[in-house]
């Protein structure tokens, strides 16, 4: 609960029904987080009761003051609010990590612009585009433009009518530059280059070759073969360019597809930026502060901060996840939100999600070397697999019985290429009759994975069965049902250490040296170690209750008393009287009984 100041109290009296943004603040007046309202009494109130959500909690404890401004309308709040979070980058908020360490290209607001790469966002007037995953991808970008739109890169100050220079740099005579710091190119001239560039950058290809091609047939009109010649060219090599981008969409919209992952506290979004009908773009923004938020919550909070900085918007904008407030932004917005169920569009979707999810694994994977030298193995597992995602999280399960009796099977969990004991589980097999290995494999597998939905931190990422193309066979179809848990499954046989992959005929031998075939044989040969012992206390603890079934007068309760305490027959036969009588229920004519008939037992053996 929220410790009341009396500052705070005051303000809580007379809070408005407006729609507004609040933030709170710390004792320090530093504020922590900022939230948008459609009604700020209701929703500023809300934090005074118990939250279920440990990031609440936390803010709860720091909370000792309170500002809020109202505004006309809910969608002038969601803009006010990103303003706001842009500006206090509050503790407490899902914002967008520091945009420094991604490269941008960037073309300055000079009367003659030049092009540059970047790390910095400056609000100076400059044009930025981005940001790129890597340098070199900015690079091979450049190169391109230096020859076909050869924008300045230098540091020289180029008045608009007044040539200040006598001598171009070598820029000049290696054809990356026309040089307008010595009047070789007009200002108006170089402008249309900038635009040429601009929308090179937008992904607008095929307008700028179909104005390249209206120059070249203008040159040929003209008899300037040689002008025609370079056009052409240029034209191929935006061809060559624009033929990687694939995925073409016959109306020619501009489009943005925006998806998110998260695992634990990484988080990113990607988006796919669609411009002419075609995907010509990745951005990548990592997010923070993503603890207990639901995929709508990170979609919303993006959604707002990233259209309150743009001038212009895309014709739709798909996203994998219905936001929050989704009527709200959506009115924004003018109705281009929307959200694919099937079809070309949700295909987009899921690519940009499988961008997302990359990025989240990389640096999972980073966090984890640092840590723990043992996910090389399970790197190398996944690679020699072709699984579909790191498998960090691994359960292997085994059957142990003798001629059928006491059934039972194991569980184990394995995390980061480690086992997680307190993760561990075994089975004790209700519904199969004698020994079937197929029958019980599969109540095991029916159990742990309604356990797992039940308990989403249980669900592992690769299901390791003990057996070979049948076990594995058996077990997928019976793992199809749960589709929403998303889970690999792989078999490992014992003969020659062969994994089986569903959908795969022929097994895989990985070779007996790697890393990633120690680790599956250490979790298999874990998992049935977990069934042999569990096997055995189960068959023990029968022995026991069947040896005390024989005595007269000892309630199921003292039985299983006398096993949690003493563990067997031999040690209850040779315990005194006065050992058996401090179990509750038992006095000493009843702990006399106990030794005289488990000793006339054994001599009637």
């Amino acid at each position: 609960m929220i410790r009341i100041s009396p500052e705070l109290a005051k303000k809580l009296e007379s809070l408005p029904d407006n729609p507004g943004v609040y933030l709170w603040k710390d004792k320090d007046k530093e504020v922590i987080y900022v939230g948008k309202a459609k009604n700020l009494k209701n929703r500023i109130r809300s934090y005074l009761q118990d939250h279920k959500d440990r990031k609440t909690r936390q803010l709860q404890k720091h909370i000792y003051d309170l500002d809020y401004i109202v505004v006309g309308s809910e969608s002038n709040a969601l803009i006010l609010e990103a303003s706001m979070i842009r500006k206090y980058s509050p503790r407490y908020n899902v914002m967008l990590k520091d945009d420094k360490r991604y490269p941008f290209i960037k073309i300055t607001n000079d009367p003659f612009p030049k092009i540059e790469k970047t790390r910095t966002l400056v609000k100076d007037g400059g044009s930025y585009y981005g940001p790129y995953s890597r340098f070199p991808d900015i690079r091979k970008i450049l190169s391109l433009l230096e020859w076909i739109f050869p924008l300045r890169n230098c540091n020289r100050a180029i008045p608009k009518d007044e040539i200040k220079y006598q001598k171009a740099c070598i820029n000049y005579q290696l054809k990356k530059c026309l040089a307008p710091c010595i009047g070789n190119i007009s200002h108006q001239d170089y402008l249309k280059l900038v635009k040429n560039v601009k929308d090179f950058l937008q992904g607008k290809h095929y307008s700028l070759m179909n104005t390249l091609k209206e120059d070249m047939q203008k040159a040929s009109d003209d008899l300037k073969f040689e002008l025609a010649g370079e056009l052409r060219d240029k034209i191929r090599a935006l061809e060559k360019f624009s033929e990687k981008q694939n995925m073409f969409f016959s109306d020619l919209k501009n489009r943005d597809i925006i998806a998110v992952y998260r695992e634990e506290t990484i988080a990113a979004v990607v988006v796919l930026k669609m411009v002419e009908g075609r995907v010509n773009n990745k951005e990548l923004y990592p997010l923070k502060n993503v603890e207990d938020e639901a995929d709508a919550s990170l979609i919303s909070y993006f959604i707002i901060d990233y259209y309150s900085q743009k001038e212009e918007l895309p014709d739709d904008i798909i996203v994998s996840t219905e936001p929050d407030d989704m009527d709200t932004l959506n009115e924004w917005l003018k109705n281009r939100i929307k959200v694919p169920q099937k079809g070309e569009k949700n295909n987009l979707v899921l690519l940009a999600r499988k961008n997302a999810f990359m990025y989240v694994e990389e640096k999972k994977l980073q966090g984890i070397r640092s840590k723990n030298r043992t996910i090389f193995a399970v790197q190398e597992l996944k690679d020699i697999l072709k699984l579909d995602r790191l498998p960090r999280k691994m359960v292997c399960m085994d059957i142990s019985t003798i001629q059928g009796e006491d059934t039972v099977s194991s569980a184990v969990y394995f995390e980061n290429g480690k086992p997680l004991k307190s993760k561990y589980r075994h089975f004790i097999i209700k519904s199969v009759v004698g020994q079937d290995d197929f029958a019980s494999m599969a109540e095991t597998i029916t159990r742990f994975l309604n356990n797992c939905r039940e308990n989403n931190d249980m669900t592992p990422d690769l299901i390791v069965i003990d057996g070979g193309k049948g076990q594995l066979n058996s077990a997928n179809a019976i793992l199809k049902n749960y589709p929403d848990l998303n889970i690999q499954i792989i078999s490992l046989a014992k003969r020659v250490e062969e994994v089986y992959l569903p959908q795969h005929e022929d097994s895989i031998i990985i070779p007996k040296t790697a890393s990633a075939l120690k680790l599956l044989t250490h979790i298999r040969d874990e998992s049935h170690r977990f069934a042999i012992t569990f096997h055995r206390k189960r068959r023990s603890a029968r022995t026991l209750i069947s040896k005390l079934d024989g005595i007269n007068g000892i309630s199921e309760q003292l039985k299983f008393s006398l096993l949690k305490e003493f563990g067997s027959v031999d040690v209850i036969k040779n315990t005194s009287i006065e050992e058996l009588t401090k179990i509750k229920g038992i006095g000493e004519n009843t702990a006399k009984n106990i030794i005289d008939s488990l000793n006339k037992q054994d001599n009637e053996d």
